[in-house]
């Protein structure tokens, strides 16, 4: 009886350790980079531009389709101006190349506008981010808007 209670206990102390350790598994950069990439188009959605705030570098270069350039007090005015506008707004095909403390992120941001019977849009683009601090920020991003789908 000893033996068998003792056997239990043992089991049970192995199992617990190994659920704590499972839990304290961090997330891979992949993961961790696809999340925040998502975490921006919601902030377009939203037009609350706080999870942005947090993640985007403060020296971060953006280029529009348009080829103009800009830096993190206009993208977060961007997110703040979207406010409203979009009736959904979305990212899919996300892709995330880690090369140490950098990765290069590329997807596609799907649109539609809000009050209106406009088509589906979306945008092609390719992001760059770096490892600071054992936190991953957004320093630079390209985009390429698609024509309108039928």
């Amino acid at each position: 009886m000893k033996s068998l209670l003792l056997l239990t206990s043992i089991i049970l102390a192995v199992s617990s350790s190994f659920t704590v350790a499972a839990e304290n598994i961090p997330a891979s950069p992949e993961i961790v980079i696809m999340d925040l990439e998502s975490q921006w188009a919601k902030c377009f959605l939203t037009g609350n531009p706080d999870a942005a705030k947090q993640f985007i570098a403060d020296d971060f270069i953006g280029t529009t389709s348009k080829g103009v350039r800009y830096g993190k007090a206009e993208a977060l005015n961007q997110i703040i101006s979207a406010k409203g506008k979009f009736s959904s707004f979305f990212t899919k095909d996300v892709a995330v190349k880690v090369y140490g403390n950098a990765a290069v992120a590329r997807g596609i941001d799907i649109w539609k506008m809000a009050g209106s019977e406009s088509k589906q849009r979306s945008s092609t683009w390719t992001d760059t981010w770096i490892r600071i601090e054992g936190k991953w920020r957004l320093v630079a991003a390209q985009d390429a808007e698609s024509q309108p789908s039928k």
